[in-house]
């Protein structure tokens, strides 16, 4: 139920989260789902179904230990989001080194990682197109990619957005139910759950680091859904909009509650995550095992993955849901990555009178043409490409996670602070995400 507190009669009254279900999905609920939603591409869709085809069920365990460990980066952001009542990386200039180092390494990442990622979610989505139309993979990359630049130049695309949006949750209902109808025979759970393959060969390490890099989504993207939970205006950015203290202790039942609903909306959303991947290495368990998708066959292999659950009928519906997943992951990277470029350059140049709107359109022009020629140079290798850039993330998005960690001990008012549950588990996942990290670079520089 909503209630409503007033603390004296000179301050605004404060609308309180609901603490009902029903009130809190018609309200509250939203940014969990497009930052899931931008997950459901690259890391379900490709990576997936390479682990579940190379290791069978045994891939399930790889993402547990994953989605536990990387929980806390986003779980720090949300907390500061509802606590202090901005994004973390507004604060990334308080952290100590060279001046507003951080945040220049966020535009790094925006701008140089995000090219890589749009070049390797491209590379998929034109795999797809080139089987469902007459069009080369060159040209269905171009095709897709320069339209999505366009559509988010000078377009209105919402419509386009839903329409994918729409496909997305339908493929990932059409996976669920095909788990249901045809699971994993006997033979291959007997033979894979419990049998880990050579931990320290290169095939595991290097397929290891590339679902942990892209899995559910890389750390950066805690300054997405910031941005997408302070547009909704609650908790501490409440306060301060009314020109209140959130330090203010008459202030700090509210804030818990708000910090509680934010994390239920991410907690839902990385739910949903989890369970569509295992949903995925499930169905690729049952049909791909032990012959994992490769460039030459990516969307035939994925085509087929609900095969046995539904016949031959499936293929083009599982064709046509994985464009669409994959296609609106390339919408949002080329939105997210130009509007966080535009606003967090302005931050690291000390420059908040920039117009935002030519770094924004600049940003989209650099990536498309950037990711065009990276495709037309390396040629059509969508599978090895993803899993490259996937593992170089395992690398280059760790120092999201301690900086979130660092602007809430900094900046968290004391009774908004993490517990020392909360703190173990901090450090213990930390140190899992730089073994991640560790397992990257022995992948990407040759050392196994």
């Amino acid at each position: 139920m909503i209630g409503v507190s007033t603390e004296t009669t000179d301050e605004p009254d404060l609308t309180y989260p609901s603490s009902e279900w029903a009130g809190f999905f018609k309200n509250h609920f939203g940014p969990s789902m497009l930052w899931a939603l931008i997950g459901i591409g690259g890391s379900h869709i490709v990576l997936a179904p390479t682990l579940g085809g190379t290791f069978g069920l045994f891939a399930i365990w790889v993402f547990a230990i994953i989605y536990l460990a990387k929980y806390g980066g986003w779980e720090l952001g949300i907390r500061y989001n509802y606590g202090v009542g901005g994004n973390p990386v507004e604060a990334y200039g308080d952290i100590p080194g060279p001046k507003n180092w951080m945040q220049w390494f966020t535009v790094a990442v925006f701008t140089i990682a995000y090219t890589g990622i749009t070049a390797a979610v491209g590379m998929s989505t034109a795999a797809f197109v080139e089987a469902l139309t007459p069009l080369s993979f060159p040209q269905a990359f171009v095709a897709c990619v320069g339209l999505a630049g366009a559509l988010v130049l000078f377009a209105r695309y919402s419509l386009l957005e839903k329409l994918l949006m729409g496909f997305t949750i339908a493929l990932g209902v059409l996976v669920l139910v095909g788990v249901l109808v045809g699971p994993p025979s006997g033979e291959v759970v007997v033979e894979t759950t419990f049998t880990a393959p050579d931990l320290t060969g290169p095939l595991f390490v290097g397929l290891f680091a590339a679902a942990a890099g892209f899995a559910p989504t890389g750390f950066s993207t805690s300054v997405l859904i910031g941005s997408w939970s302070m547009a909704k205006g609650e908790g501490a950015g409440e306060l301060r909009e009314r020109g209140l203290d959130p330090d203010d202790e008459r202030h700090h039942d509210y804030i818990r509650a708000w910090i509680r609903t934010g994390r239920r909306d991410f907690n839902i959303g990385y739910v949903f995550s989890f369970v569509l991947i295992v949903a995925m290495v499930l169905l690729a368990s049952n049909v791909l095992y032990p012959n994992p998708p490769e460039d030459a066959n990516l969307a035939v292999a994925i085509g087929d993955i609900l095969s046995e659950s539904f016949g031959e009928w499936s293929y083009y519906a599982m064709v046509l849901g994985a464009f669409a997943a994959l296609y609106s992951t390339v919408i949002t990277l080329l939105d997210g990555a130009s509007r966080a470029t535009a606003d967090v350059l302005p931050m690291a140049l000390e420059r908040e009178d920039l117009d935002s709107e030519p770094i924004r359109k600049l940003v989209v022009v650099g990536i498309v043409a950037v990711s065009c020629g990276v495709v037309l140079t390396v040629g059509t290798v969508p599978v090895t490409f993803l899993i490259w850039i996937s593992a170089l993330l395992a690398v280059t998005e760790i120092l999201f996670y301690p900086a979130n960690w660092y602007v809430v001990r900094e900046h968290l008012p004391e009774p908004f602070q993490p517990s020392r549950k909360w703190i173990a588990y901090y450090t213990v996942s930390l140190a899992l995400v730089l073994l991640f990290g560790l397992m990257g670079a022995a992948h990407e520089f040759g050392y196994l």
